[in-house]
């Protein structure tokens, strides 16, 4: 009877040691496949990157593109048609 006892505990001693290496093991085996696994998707990430930097750059140029025109066209449209100009002046005439 002491020997079958002994061999039980024996067991779940083995058990316990093969469960706890397990656990400290879990994270480990997880950080190398996630790793892993972000390595590979960075090639695909690598190239959307480069599409998505190009068409910032030409979403910035076509807004800079676009205010500069606007400036342009609202000095060049008060220096050749002045009616915004004289109607204030006739305000202050009538006054």
């Amino acid at each position: 009877m002491g020997t079958t006892k002994k061999n039980c505990y024996k067991k779940l001693g083995w058990t316990g040691i093969a469960l706890c290496g397990l656990c400290c093991a879990l994270p480990i085996i997880g950080t190398a496949i996630g790793v892993a696994s972000l390595t590979a998707l960075s090639v695909y990430v690598e190239k959307i990157g480069i599409l998505a930097l190009g068409l910032a750059g030409f979403f910035f140029w076509y807004a800079l593109y676009n205010k500069r025109k606007g400036a342009k066209a609202c000095t060049t449209s008060c220096n050749t048609n002045c009616d915004c100009k004289t109607e204030i002046v006739k305000e202050d005439k009538q006054s």
